[in-house]
């Protein structure tokens, strides 16, 4: 605490800047007048049973009284904190009567016309509304996740009404496609939260590749038997796998093989030769060529495409390991001497 003197000043200038008299001030504390005066002149300090009451009746922190000194920080804190949680309840209030002002007059509308399917479709509509610009505002921890979550639960039953209402059938593809949507984009981001970073730990990248995968095929699936047949099914099937295949190709090249950047590169490159060349040989032997037809100049013209690019990426294949060995042996130059 500083000296007696600095003290007694501060607690005078408060005392004042509030209008209390030393009687006013001894009368909140149930102490004496002359108390009181000991303390604003130096002469004494105030018992530290007085530190907790003398700060609520003067208004300040007890480490302002301890420092005979304004907290501006600390006051500056709390003026922000106060002013957030009035922003907070008169934005929660003035949206909330903006959704009273649309739910009220749709609700009487439609039950006068005998039904509420487009009332439905605007409640779920103001739900994903409320999740984006409430939700972060009302939650004070995790509010990406709950804001995340709020808004697909509020989709989801937007989607219901919006087939209830246009007796649609396509509910089921939109979720998945949603999904598939939510996990590419935000996953990877979910999975680095407090809550779920102990489960994963180092396998965000493959928990990832392995959602995508399983909703890609779902959407394949379900697609082509809701809206086509078997054939279209085989098919799509097909070039899913072909696709998925190269994707994860690349993925654990990159996220596990223990070599320098160039080498992933030039094996990413490989890996590509060999999907294009194999997906060109798969293509036309489904089409009924033969493999001489292929490569030959009389073969088809998309045909000789694909060699142009095999060779191609073939070529940046072979200069990126070419560079890869130059850097290897530059860095490791160095070290030997």
């Amino acid at each position: 605490m500083e000296d007696k003197i600095t003290l007694g000043k501060f607690i005078q200038s408060k005392r004042k800047e509030l209008g209390l008299s030393q009687k006013d001030l001894a009368k909140e504390l149930y102490v004496t007048e002359s108390a009181v005066s000991k303390w604003e002149r130096g002469v004494s300090y105030p018992d530290i049973t007085m530190i907790s009451g003398l700060c609520r009746v003067l208004g300040i922190s007890e480490h302002e009284l301890c420092t005979a000194s304004e907290d501006n920080q600390q006051r500056e804190a709390e003026f922000m904190a106060r002013s957030y949680k009035s922003f907070v309840r008169g934005y929660t209030i003035i949206t909330g009567i903006g959704y009273l002002a649309a739910i009220i007059p749709s609700f009487i509308y439609n039950v006068a016309h005998g039904g509420i399917g487009w009332f439905m479709v605007l409640i779920t509509s103001l739900m994903l509304t409320f999740s984006f610009i409430n939700v972060p505002v009302l939650v004070r921890e995790n509010r990406a996740l709950w804001t995340l979550g709020t808004s697909t639960v509020s989709l989801m039953l937007l989607y219901v009404a919006g087939c209830v209402y246009s007796h649609g059938d396509w509910f089921v593809m939109a979720v998945l496609g949603t999904l598939l949507g939510e996990a590419i984009v935000f996953l990877p981001f979910v999975l680095r939260s407090e809550q779920l970073e102990k489960y994963v730990r180092n396998s965000k990248g493959l928990v990832c590749m392995a959602a995508d995968s399983v909703l890609t095929f779902a959407c394949v699936i379900y697609g082509t038997l809701k809206y086509g047949d078997v054939v279209d099914l085989r098919e799509g099937m097909a070039a899913t796998v072909a696709c998925v295949a190269l994707v994860w190709a690349v993925f654990l090249i990159i996220r596990y093989l223990k070599v320098n950047g160039f080498f992933k590169c030039a094996l990413c490159f490989a890996a590509s030769v060999v999907w294009v060349a194999a997906m060109t040989v798969l293509s036309n032997a489904w089409n009924g060529m033969k493999l001489s037809e292929i490569v030959s100049v009389k073969g088809a013209d998309n045909s000789r495409y694909d060699v142009i690019v095999c060779l191609c990426l073939a070529g940046v294949a072979a200069v990126l390991a070419i560079a890869g060995v130059v850097y290897k042996f530059v860095r490791k130059k160095p070290q030997d001497r």
